[in-house]
């Protein structure tokens, strides 16, 4: 799903306000088309988690404190930060199932290996 556009406006956005909405859609959009390529792994997972959580957030609190003086509707931050917290979610049970399927393909290999170093 992608991230949800910037709404109409009376008066053109500001380029403050189209830059960091162009930044939160590079991140969203990443994001979510490698999760949903299927064939992921840990590591790209924890940058795309961490570009939401050092990136993407600040951009939102951001928006939020110039809410007013930019005339950004509120719900619309607010439905940002939910697809965000969304894909997050996402993102974070996706590492959860590839670095358990990294342990438990590992640990017989493990054990195995651990019966060549016992005493007795």
């Amino acid at each position: 799903m992608p991230l949800s556009p910037l709404p109409q406006s009376e008066r053109p956005w500001s380029i403050a306000v189209h830059t960091a909405y162009q930044k939160l859609y590079q991140i969203y959009d990443t994001g979510s088309s490698y999760i949903n390529v299927g064939n992921v792994e840990a590591h790209r997972l924890q940058q795309y988690g961490n570009a939401i959580i050092s990136d993407a957030y600040p951009l939102l609190l951001l928006l939020t404190e110039s809410a007013k003086s930019e005339s950004i509707p509120p719900e619309w931050i607010e439905q940002l930060a939910t697809e965000f917290t969304a894909l997050l979610e996402l993102i974070d049970e996706q590492w959860i199932s590839v670095t358990d399927e990294y342990v438990s393909s590992i640990m017989p290999k493990i054990n195995l290996n651990l019966k060549y170093f016992q005493i007795g």
